[in-house]
């Protein structure tokens, strides 16, 4: 696009739109592959301090429920006050990386259900679509880096680059917590996160 300009001495809109589309994504690219490279190597620090989940749940569910629009609906079912220890921020990384996945994936007037509750001494979040599921020979690795399920979520512009999921279960795991996902195609996909109270 940049050689075609200058040879044409002329700029369009659509070619604009374009580069900077593909710099954004490169830009995210670089940006998650660096995250990894550091939370690999111990260098990601981690601010450990109380964190109210319920508002920052609630925090996360305001603001992916205009990112939804029209498209899908989002729901915040069930909510449980409760502390946790933990980084606010990777945490707030976590749940939205989740939320925006779901509301990717699930169609037009789909919905996506978010929850949070209180399970012996863990906090139980859920994250479940009524989007196309995932296949079950994907499953066991969606989590891998660079993996993508893409016999049901077909890929378009705004698809990631299968980086997402390998930061959100590092995070989660480096919080003492777990991460789990259970689909079934034409079913849906729900992602549970386990952590501990304070």
């Amino acid at each position: 696009n940049v050689d075609l300009m200058r040879r044409m001495k002329r700029f369009d809109e659509e070619s604009l739109t374009s580069i900077d589309q593909e710099a954004g994504r490169l830009t995210r690219l670089v940006g998650g592959l660096l995250l990894l490279a550091q939370a690999e190597s111990g260098k990601l620090p981690l601010t450990f301090r109380p964190v109210e989940l319920d508002i920052l749940i609630t925090e996360v569910f305001q603001e992916m429920r205009v990112i939804a629009g029209d498209k899908v609906r989002v729901h915040l079912n069930e909510i449980d006050q409760m502390l946790v220890s933990g980084d606010r921020d990777r945490l707030k990384q976590v749940l939205i990386n989740l939320v925006a996945n779901a509301i990717q994936y699930t169609p037009q007037n789909g919905d996506v259900f978010l929850s949070l509750a209180k399970v012996g001494n863990q906090a139980r979040i859920v994250c479940r679509d009524t989007g196309p599921g995932i296949p079950a020979e994907d499953l066991p690795h969606i989590f891998e880096r660079f993996y993508r399920a893409e016999k049901s979520r077909t890929r378009g512009k705004s698809t990631g680059f299968g980086l997402g999921l390998s930061i959100t279960k590092w995070i989660v795991e480096h919080h003492g917590g777990r991460i789990e996902v259970n689909s079934k195609e034409g079913q849906g996909t729900t992602f549970a996160i386990w952590l501990p109270l304070v």
